[in-house]
């Protein structure tokens, strides 16, 4: 069984999709699909939005056969001729600005879905992971909404419940009184990224490395973070540090010898004058010793994690932690015992085979401890998780969570003294829910507001890290990423160092230039870096489609369209090169700058003037979209992103890392490859495989850095592929 989505505005295809998903979590989801189903399979309905650019109107529809039939065919048109409105609505929105006709199409899909299911949602129509930002962003306003104007604006927009509200407002109150004396402009957080793990958890997606395997590169690892922690503390000695965290992994699976080299390397290269707080996670109960802790208060750490997940024996052994419930109450009474007064415990709902019970009894056991924190997570499977990556050998385990399961936990964090006071969500959450930390007054983590709330710059260290840029005017954020790969990281580290350095380099010729629109040589060299030899890595970029286009076994006339748009997917930038040279120094706009980040669209744009077919418009638009719904420009994710795009995602990256830049030298293909594998939830597997059978079968020089294979000398034949 399946739900088809007939939407024809492609930069709404990931909100829509997600939104149906929400409301039938169990059920395939198609989007603008004539793929096959399976022979036992079938459309039940098919959801859709039209949008009347030229009445100012959407309209959303739930199209249905008859009661006695079932439809069994898998084409869009076919389909819904055989199938007749079962509920329709409209609305107004001002195609002048994108998020109104976005939002009235979620609205819109949303009332007949509702109508559809008989359900609502808690979130109503958000989709995004950090729903807190909006009542705070309303309430930090020059003017202040009123509680009663925050609740219309939320109910009104979003449709959200009144229980969410009330929480979301509260959480945002809390979180502006708790970061009233941060300074987002002159401060900053640092976080320290340890990536191993006693063993992998059966949900857990991130990059971790198991302890006993590494135990050798440990030292090599920390002698690594620490010729990072010297390059940021000089470069951000005059800002003022704000929080410390220790994350992982699980950053006590050093030992404690190896723990003190690097907090004591932090304590001597940082001023802690304005540290309010300072988190160690030590996660994982089997992970800590009494000599850890000692270490840790030796050196100030003022709050750490003690993450149970859950209390109950048999799901710890289905989930793979490998602690016993023992070993979490003696970890926690150890720590109590060496003086700390500020310990979280982290706890998972909707755990494989747990009900409410179930939660009821680890609540209960929490109950006696008291900790001073909590954070309940809802489970999120995500597409790198074991739970998700082997589904046949897990069918049997249920998932469950539910309004009443968070109800109970709130109260048993109320029965401890907590109030909430952060909050976020998750692609694929349990239950439409949200994960909610809860603390005693004075006990909040204040590293989890900022990096939730995006309010300051938090400079990230070690392997998989990503260091988030807040601008000052709060409004633009950039990242700067370091290697997921453990060894990797080791053996360059210099070259991460390096693109720290060229990252804020061009951060503060930004700044610069912003204060100074009339100088704009730093400007322009920061765009300068920015614009590779777009014709040499189209042409590479363009072959490497082709040979894959070529092993997907797809149509000769999509092979040449996907050989076109590789050698054009970045000439955007191109046009760049007139902002940089080609106008007078006084006439030179800052804003343009800009353009920069949206040289997919700029790309998309000249070839629409120059009548392209829309395969290859819509490859080049897109393909800066990651599978997993994390890229640019439209968030798009998994076969909403179209296949031209998927394909040149994979090919743009691998030229990328076997090419030369500015601050590094290109990778060899095996080093490139295992890159990829380690941002594999970026790309299409399908797609993925293809590219690993072609890039082991090809010779990189001879077969992908040469004149197209794929289109020959004729790249200007647009008539062709109109």
């Amino acid at each position: 069984m399946a739900i088809l989505i007939d939407l024809k505005r492609v930069d709404f295809e990931y909100d829509i999709w997600t939104l149906v998903r929400e409301f039938c979590p169990h059920t395939e989801v198609l989007v603008n699909s004539t793929e096959k189903l399976a022979e036992d399979d079938y459309i039940e309905y098919v959801v859709k939005v039209v949008f009347d650019e030229v009445n100012s109107k959407v309209l959303a529809s739930v199209l249905a056969p008859e009661a006695s039939d079932t439809c069994k065919c898998t084409d869009l048109e076919d389909c819904q001729s055989r199938m007749h409105d079962k509920f329709s609505n409209e609305g107004i929105a001002d195609y002048l600005d994108r998020k109104s006709v976005k939002n009235e199409a979620k609205r819109l899909v949303y009332d007949v879905m509702k109508q559809q299911t008989g359900k609502d949602l808690p979130w109503g129509t958000l989709t995004g992971i950090r729903p807190t930002k909006i009542p705070m962003s309303l309430y930090e306003r020059k003017k202040p909404l009123t509680d009663d104007a925050v609740y219309d604006y939320m109910k009104n927009n979003y449709y959200v419940s009144d229980e969410k509200i009330d929480l979301s407002r509260d959480i945002a109150k809390r979180e502006i009184r708790i970061l009233r004396n941060i300074d987002y402009r002159d401060g900053y957080s640092l976080y320290i990224g340890i990536p191993f793990c006693p063993s992998t958890c059966l949900y857990c997606s991130f990059t971790s490395y198991n302890i006993d395997a590494y135990k050798k590169k440990v030292d090599e690892y920390v002698d690594s973070v620490i010729k990072e922690i010297d390059y940021v503390a000089n470069a951000f000695k005059d800002k003022k540090l704000n929080t410390v965290y220790f994350g992982g992994g699980t950053p006590t699976t050093l030992t404690d010898v190896q723990l003190d080299k690097l907090i004591t390397k932090v304590k001597d290269s940082f001023d802690f004058t304005y540290v309010q707080e300072f988190t160690v996670e030590a996660g994982r109960p089997d992970s800590i010793t009494r000599e850890k802790l000692q270490v840790l208060k030796k050196h100030g750490v003022s709050r750490i994690s003690i993450n149970p997940q859950t209390m109950k024996q048999e799901t710890l052994d289905i989930i793979g932690r490998k602690h016993t419930v023992s070993q979490v109450i003696d970890a926690f009474n150890m720590a109590r015992e060496e003086g700390f007064d500020n310990i979280n415990m982290d706890f998972i709902v909707g755990l494989p085979n747990e009900g409410i019970e179930d939660v009821r009894y680890t609540m209960e056991e929490t109950l006696k401890l008291n900790p001073d924190s909590i954070t309940v997570h809802s489970l999120a499977i995500k597409r790198a998780a074991r739970l998700n990556m082997f589904k046949d050998e897990y069918k049997e385990l249920s998932i469950e969570n539910n309004k009443e399961i968070m109800s109970l936990t709130a109260e048993y964090a109320k029965k401890m003294g907590m109030k909430p006071y952060y909050l976020y969500r998750q692609k694929n959450i349990a239950g439409n829910m949200e994960n909610v930390g809860y603390a005693k007054e004075g006990c909040e983590g204040i590293y989890n507001i900022l990096i939730m709330e995006e309010k300051q710059t938090i400079i990230a260290l070690g392997a998989g890290s990503v260091t988030k840029y807040v601008y000052p005017d709060g409004e633009r954020i950039e990242r700067v990423d370091n290697v997921k790969n453990v060894d990797l990281y080791i053996e360059r580290i210099d070259e991460m160092i390096e693109r720290k350095i060229n990252f804020f380099q061009r951060v503060l010729s930004d700044h610069k230039a912003k204060a100074n629109p009339n100088s704009t040589y730093a400007v322009r060299q920061a765009l300068k870096k920015d614009v590779p030899d777009a014709v040499e890595h189209g042409i590479y970029v363009s072959n490497m489609a082709c040979l894959i286009g070529k092993e997907l076994g797809l149509p000769e006339k999509m092979v040449y369209e996907l050989a076109v748009a590789g050698m054009l997917h970045d000439i955007g930038k191109l046009r760049l090169s007139n902002y940089m040279y080609g106008r007078n120094e006084d006439s030179f706009v800052v804003e343009q700058l800009r353009y920069v980040r949206m040289h997919s669209k700029l790309s998309a744009d000249i070839l629409k003037e120059r009548d392209y077919s829309d395969f290859v418009i819509e490859s080049i638009l897109y393909h800066h979209e990651n599978f997993d719904g994390s890229g640019y420009p439209d968030n798009l994710q998994g076969e909403s992103i179209p296949l031209g795009a998927r394909i040149l995602r994979v090919c743009d990256v691998f030229i990328a890392l076997t090419s030369d830049r500015p601050y590094r030298k290109a990778f060899d293909k095996d080093t490139a490859v295992t890159l990829m594998i380690d941002e594999v939830k970026n790309f299409d597997m399908g797609v993925f495989l293809a590219f690993l059978k072609v890039v082991h079968d090809i010779d990189l020089n001879k077969d992908i850095r040469k004149l197209s294979v794929g289109i020959g000398n004729d790249i200007g034949g647009k008539d062709e592929v109109k």
